[in-house]
């Protein structure tokens, strides 16, 4: 093969890969349908929103951001468009329905109800056998596979009683407040960190406990529960 030949092909595989590579680093924007949402844009940027197959959907100049409000899905669907930003791909939106935990069931323990209500509004349904169990306390259940638990802050500082094979901390997107304490005897969840939530892990158990600044209204802490929960879907 002619050396100018060998070139060109090298550049032309460097150029595909640097474009898949460009497309796989664009950030992913999580939105739900059935009510206004705004995207995050410099003010006075022209944006689009571009279906997968080709078609505009909406366009606009930013004003605060883009806003925009997308007809609600059906439960158990999901769509993707792109952003485009003053002419280029900027980012990927996946599009939610509003009730995005319709195909899941719980029991809940929380005697005012508050948390019921909260999850609801998502489409997750009651149901008493069920081997998940939703409440205000870490021993809110105790046959249960899985166990979330949304403790208010007046709760704190809580022991983490039990035995637990694996105690895990992890952050999360929308951020948090638990610490966890050591002494010689106990472990205390606090309320004196950064930590989203905390796992407990025993042979088949999975308990969460929850930072008490989680707020329901959040796509992304909806979709962390959404990615929970079917670990351990009924």
């Amino acid at each position: 093969m002619n050396t100018w030949k060998m070139v060109v092909m090298q550049v032309f595989v460097l150029v595909v890969c640097g474009a898949v590579l460009h497309a796989e680093d664009l950030p992913v924007i999580h939105v739900w349908s059935g009510r206004e949402q705004v995207l995050p844009l410099p003010e006075g940027a022209a944006w689009t929103l571009v279906a997968e197959h080709g078609r505009e959907l909406f366009s606009g100049i930013s004003q605060g951001g883009a806003r925009v409000h997308l007809p609600a899905l059906q439960p158990g669907t999901q769509e993707n468009v792109s952003l485009f930003v003053n002419g280029r791909k900027q980012a990927k939106v996946c599009i939610w329905p509003p009730q995005i935990l319709a195909s899941f069931a719980a029991r809940f323990t929380d005697p005012e109800g508050r948390l019921a209500a909260e999850l609801r509004q998502h489409g997750l349904k009651f149901r008493e056998d069920a081997e998940i169990c939703i409440g205000e306390t870490p021993d809110c259940g105790d046959q249960e596979v899985l166990i979330l638990c949304f403790s208010e802050r007046r709760a704190f500082p809580l022991p983490i009683s039990g035995f637990w094979s694996e105690i895990s901390l992890h952050h999360t997107k929308k951020g948090g407040c638990l610490s966890v304490l050591y002494d010689q005897r106990e472990q205390i969840a606090d309320c004196t960190g950064t930590l989203g939530y905390i796992l407990l892990k025993a042979e088949k158990r999975r308990r969460y406990l929850f930072s008490p600044e989680f707020d329901f209204q959040s796509i992304d802490n909806i979709l962390l529960l959404k990615a929970i929960i079917e670990e351990k879907k009924p």
